[in-house]
């Protein structure tokens, strides 16, 4: 099975709950109505837009998350994995504020961004998705010592929480 049939898979069961109220438990133990929304597909266009802006290749994994859904809010308006025009927007923030090219910002999840590492993801390291604070300086960047499908999948796991601050 390849990447985007795993993704696949673990996506339908959301995809049929798109838009739809859905009943989790949350981190203090009460059940609570979240709506999943899920974009889309991302177009080929705008997949060689972001590919022309980052001058690396996307992971595999998030390519696939693209092509699957161009971006949702999963467990709440708080919990957002950026569509590919706010991917950009974000590239060109990290770029002019810290001049790090190889960082790519692709969520906002309760306060905190999930940054992919582009250059480790090119080595093949498959430890590139890193968090941060997002009242942190970059400096802070903490790995989640993960790819971004095994990130997604302990996501998903852990109901929209922060499931990396519980270690």
């Amino acid at each position: 099975m390849n990447n985007l049939e795993a993704l696949n898979k673990g996506f339908k069961h959301l995809v049929s709950k798109n838009k739809d109220p859905v009943v989790i438990q949350n981190i203090n133990g009460y059940e609570e109505e979240v709506i999943l929304h899920l974009n889309a597909p991302a177009r080929d266009e705008d997949l060689s837009i972001l590919l022309e802006k980052i001058s690396y290749k996307l992971p595999k994994d998030y390519e696939d998350f693209l092509r699957i859904t161009n971006g949702c809010m999963l467990f709440g308006e708080e919990n957002e994995l950026y569509n590919v025009d706010t991917v950009i927007e974000q590239k060109d923030i990290i770029d002019l504020t810290y001049e790090k090219s190889e960082l790519l910002n692709v969520a906002y999840i309760l306060q905190d961004y999930i940054i992919i590492n582009l250059e480790e993801a090119a080595q093949g390291k498959s430890e590139y998705v890193y968090v941060i604070d997002s009242y942190s300086p970059i400096e802070y960047l903490r790995s989640l010592k993960c790819d971004f499908q095994t990130w997604l999948d302990r996501f998903i796991v852990s109901q929209g929480n922060k499931y990396w601050d519980w270690i």
